[in-house]
């Protein structure tokens, strides 16, 4: 394996880590940043293909945050 290759495939791996543990850790900064970065792509005058990558990369709306106890999570069954 020549070294430039070897090189990307090591940064490929330490990115998707990279990107987990932000996830993980800082999942609003996380959705933040995914937002930002899909809607830069998404702006009028960008190339069709850049467009679609936005729209793909669109993360899903967050929920609202509710508290324990009024039935609007259900997430952890902490309540129960």
């Amino acid at each position: 394996m020549s070294p430039l290759l070897q090189t990307a495939v090591v940064l490929a791996i330490v990115l998707a880590c990279g990107v987990s543990v932000l996830r993980r850790l800082a999942p609003r900064a996380a959705w933040q940043a995914q937002a930002r970065l899909s809607f830069f792509l998404e702006r009028p005058g960008r190339p069709a293909w850049l467009r679609r990558l936005g729209l793909a990369l669109r993360p899903p709306m967050q929920a609202t945050a509710s508290a324990c106890g009024t039935g609007g999570c259900n997430t952890c069954n902490g309540c129960k």
